[in-house]
């Protein structure tokens, strides 16, 4: 089984970039632009995700917001989410999801932690 990974960066270069390079390295990726899409996606079971790559400044609905909504659901808090992001995270978030890679982000360390994610029992 593939493993499912959902990309929310409203930056587009980002967004695609990630998707592009994990399909390459074999896993299923879809890139959304905002934490409400992603919300959609989820609520009408459209891509469910094994785990969240998750930027946390994004207009409308940022990426914290959207990991409160997912941390609170009793089927999404269990997707791994690994916040990507160039500001300063907060302890509690930092404490709260799988992983934090700071942008710009080593393409090395990205795909080690999302292997480990995909690994775990979901």
């Amino acid at each position: 089984m593939t493993c499912k990974l959902m990309i929310v960066d409203d930056d587009e270069d980002i967004r695609e970039s990630l998707v592009d390079l994990l399909q390459t390295e074999g896993y299923e990726a879809l890139g959304v632009a905002s934490g409400a899409t992603a919300l959609s996606q989820l609520t009408w079971e459209q891509f469910i995700p094994d785990v969240i790559v998750l930027d946390l400044l994004m207009p409308q609905m940022g990426g914290d917001q959207l990991r409160t909504v997912l941390q609170r659901h009793p089927r999404w808090s269990r997707i791994p989410i690994i916040v990507c992001t160039g500001d300063l995270v907060p302890d509690d978030v930092r404490t709260s999801v799988f992983g934090v890679l700071q942008k710009p982000f080593d393409l090395e360390r990205l795909f080690s932690m999302v292997e480990k994610a995909c690994g775990c029992d979901l």
